[in-house]
């Protein structure tokens, strides 16, 4: 019952605007509990107007002590038999059209009734459960989308697809079928408990002594099923985290032969999921077997009991068919324990998704962006990563208008002085100011709308083209989009494609060549039209000719604009109009290009290096 708790007040927010069908689905639901009472009770009432007049009278039940609910109950039942006797048959009396009709139609209507109301109930939680958990999906991708970097360098792609998919899938499974079950279930048993007692309430009552043999491994096989699949949930999070990795370093695995090295991890991965899956399975259908094994026992008992006492056949007959009946949704309740704890696994991993906070928070107050006006700064900056310091106590003035080259060895902090400036990480001291004011206090979308980003690793979306060149400015038109093309120089490839502009370029654009890619880039920026433009190692990853080809679009796009250039090509920085050189945390060298090179420092070494000569 906890967990079953837990789960309900989890989606609980998600439930209230489907509130109407849940009330349907729920009133149905009822309706088709009682259904199971009324059918065993028109079973009983059929099969005594069956019994030949002059059959012998069974001996009587023993009677319950006079009560109001035992006066009330057979009050009820002589006015409703007073109303029917008309519709229905009985035994050596000659049949007329009325007694015909409700011969034909009674259990017709009945089944009619109970069938209806279970695929209505059914229906409505079922259509309310898809949209809940659709809704509980989008929630949680949508605070995915809000969480800061240092959450997605912590966490595993297949961990977050495994939470979005198979953890709600989970709940999914649970709330479609088990609310329903929820509510049927315990009313039919109510229902049909209610209907032995009126008709032997001794032996309605000794059939309970079994019911906690049914209780027992309900509970037991509950707890394995948690645990397994906890580790099945863990075991698909590893194979699909391989998968990813497979698919996405693919040219790496062909390269060096590992093909059959990852096959068999994804193999072994797979036995366990299978093994873990089988755990769940067998916890899950035992339980039936054994419910049903208990409830035979019951049935023998009866037996013995209308033998030994001489009861009718209409008797065995009803407790025989009101036995299967009670123990029917126990059955079924059973499996549904089972159910609810895999769904609990989901729920805390779903929980725990929505419960994780960004790092990077904008403050309540956050003034708006609305241009760029005087220039960046970097005041006393120091970041690590974890316990690795990368920049200390780094100053630096960019007046706007400024082309500023980032120079320095790996692992120096040219990418952490960009991340910086897009606000992914904030500072362990020190200020990062835009316009004189500190990024933290400024709203963040206003100011990474003023910046543009081209870096060396290209993201394109399985989209057209034009979609994916439009995705630098909202509601960008066709004609900015090919604008855009043409300053890239990327106008005369992108009609050369099959569909022109309106070509899918598939996933992570597998379609084109790095230079179109990198060409693709600049165009989403040149459609930003940011007066901010950053660079990140924009040309590093291409031949020859395509960094011509890409570094005369670049030099469009840095026309009239503020331009850091993160390069490991010192050739791409003679356009700029000053340069740092990082090393240690700091700013070691600063000067022109040529001023650089003249002083015999470290980017004398450098450039030097790359064959750059004074």
């Amino acid at each position: 019952m906890h967990k079953l708790r837990q789960i309900f007040a989890f989606v609980a927010p998600y439930l209230k605007p489907y509130g109407g069908r849940i009330v349907a689905g729920i009133f149905f639901g009822i309706l088709f509990g009682a259904s199971n009472g009324l059918v065993l009770w028109a079973t009983k009432t059929m099969l005594d107007r069956l019994v030949p007049p002059d059959t012998p009278a069974a001996p009587p039940a023993a009677e319950a002590p006079d009560n109001w609910f035992s006066e009330t109950a057979a009050s009820i039942q002589s006015d409703l038999l007073g109303a029917l006797d008309p519709w229905l048959p009985r035994m050596g009396d000659e049949l007329t059209l009325l007694q015909i009709i409700g011969g034909l139609l009674v259990f017709p209507l009945l089944v009619g009734f109970r069938g209806t109301s279970k695929f209505l109930g059914a229906y409505c939680l079922a259509w309310a459960s898809e949209r809940v958990v659709n809704d509980l999906r989008v929630a949680v991708f949508q605070n995915l989308s809000r969480l800061s970097m240092p959450f997605f360098n912590r966490a595993t792609t297949g961990d977050l697809i495994t939470r979005i998919n198979g953890d709600a899938l989970l709940l999914q499974t649970c709330l479609a079928s088990g609310v329903s079950i929820l509510v049927s279930e315990p009313v039919a048993i109510v229902c049909i408990f209610t209907g032995l007692c009126l008709i032997d309430w001794q032996l309605t009552l000794s059939m309970l002594a079994l019911f906690p043999v049914c209780i027992i491994p309900i509970i037991y096989f509950g707890k394995k099923a948690r645990v397994a699949t906890g580790k099945r949930v863990a075991a698909n999070i590893d194979q699909s985290s391989l998968a990813v990795e497979m698919f996405s370093g693919m040219r790496v695995i062909k390269a060096f032969g590992l093909e059959n090295t990852r096959v068999d991890r994804f193999r072994e991965l797979s036995q366990q999921l299978i093994r873990q899956t089988m755990k769940t399975v067998r916890s899950r259908e035992i339980v039936g077997p054994l419910v049903e094994t208990v409830s035979m026992i019951g049935i023998g008992a009866l037996i013995l009991y209308v033998v030994y006492t001489a009861r009718s056949m209409p008797d065995l007959v009803v407790f025989f068919t009101g036995v299967i009946m009670f123990y029917t949704p126990i059955r079924k309740l059973a499996r549904l324990h089972v159910s609810i704890e895999e769904a609990g696994i989901g729920a805390q991993r779903l929980m725990h998704i929505l419960d994780e906070k960004p790092d990077i928070l904008e403050h309540p107050e956050a003034r708006p962006v609305t241009g760029f006006e005087q220039g960046i700064e970097f005041d006393g900056v120091s970041f690590a990563y974890e316990d690795e310091p990368v920049l200390t106590g780094l100053s630096l003035s960019i007046p706007k208008g400024t082309k500023l080259g980032i120079i320095g060895e790996s692992g120096s902090g040219k990418s952490t002085l960009i991340n910086l400036l897009f606000r992914f990480h904030d500072p362990d001291s020190g200020t990062v100011r835009l316009d004189g004011h500190d990024l933290r206090d400024l709203g963040i979308k206003g100011f990474r709308g003023q910046m543009a980003l081209v870096s060396q690793e290209v993201v394109l979306f399985d989209l057209t083209v034009a979609e994916n060149i439009a995705l630098g400015q909202a509601d960008c038109t066709r004609e900015q989009v090919e604008a855009a093309a043409r300053h890239a120089h990327a106008h005369e490839f992108i009609t050369a494609l099959p569909d022109g502009y309106d070509t899918r370029v598939g996933e992570r654009g597998v379609t084109l060549s790095g230079g179109q890619r990198q060409r693709l880039a600049i165009a989403r920026a040149f459609v930003r039209n940011a007066p901010i433009l950053v660079l990140d190692e924009a040309t590093a990853a291409l031949d020859s000719k395509a960094e011509g080809e890409v570094q005369a679009a670049i030099d469009r796009l840095s026309k009239n604009r503020t331009v850091l250039c993160v390069a490991h090509r010192l050739s791409t920085l003679r356009s700029m109009d000053r340069m740092i050189v990082l090393s240690q945390g700091g700013i070691v060298e600063e000067g022109g290009f040529d001023e650089l090179l003249a002083g015999g420092g470290v980017f004398f070494g450098l450039a030097k290096a790359q064959g750059i000569n004074a």
